[in-house]
């Protein structure tokens, strides 16, 4: 799991997660409350999706975040 700051300056969480036809995404979750957000990886499995979360820029999270989707 990592934390992150958006652009507006609230806090987010990133995990990574796998949705139920295995597609492997980054769950966002903001600090202060609200909904979870969703953004699908071009990965195939959850170690590439870990190595991949570990190696991103917070601004890599910040463009993901962006075009992400709500969860669920």
């Amino acid at each position: 799991m990592r934390r992150f700051t958006d652009g507006a300056g609230e806090s987010w969480d990133v995990t990574t997660g796998k949705e139920s036809w295995g597609t492997q995404v980054l769950l966002f979750s903001p600090r202060s409350g609200g909904g979870p957000r969703t953004a699908v990886l071009a990965v195939e499995t959850a170690l590439e999706a870990s190595r991949l979360l570990e190696a991103m820029t917070d601004e890599e999270l910040r463009s993901l975040l962006a075009a992400s989707a709500p969860w669920g």
